[in-house]
């Protein structure tokens, strides 16, 4: 059993993140007065220690596929999803996501909330295997 769980199963990846929270911080500190280069220092280390933080957060999150489920563990939780009654399934990927072959899967129920399983690596591959897991 613990095998068949670690087969159908992955992780976030924070690549993405890193990369957006790099590019955002560029943007934003054009357009900051900088006087003293010490205090832009502070800022970008707190940016960074911010952006590290979320990125755990993220990689904290492991999906799995035991069945016809979808099982979301995190530190808070868990979550199953039944992959029978769903209204659609789909993947979603920006540029940068794109280029760094990751992405979200939306699982779309006929009834109840969309579930967003974020950044992961060859989202094409995982959506494969649920929809292989779909009765």
């Amino acid at each position: 059993m613990e095998e068949e769980l670690h087969a159908g199963c992955t992780k976030p990846t924070g690549r993405r993140l890193l990369i957006e929270g790099t590019i955002i911080l560029l943007i934003f500190s054009l357009f900051l007065e900088i006087r003293n280069i010490i205090d832009y220092l502070i800022f970008v280390v707190i940016w960074y220690a911010i952006l590290v933080l979320l990125i755990l957060w993220f990689k904290s999150y492991t999906y799995c596929i035991v069945g016809n489920k979808v099982i979301i563990k995190s530190i808070i939780g868990r979550k199953v999803i039944t992959l029978e009654n769903l209204k659609d399934i789909f993947i979603s990927q920006g540029p940068i996501a794109r280029r760094l072959n990751c992405g979200s899967i939306y699982i779309v129920p006929e009834a109840g909330k969309i579930t967003v399983l974020i950044d992961i690596k060859n989202p094409q591959e995982f959506l494969e295997k649920i929809q292989n897991s779909r009765p």
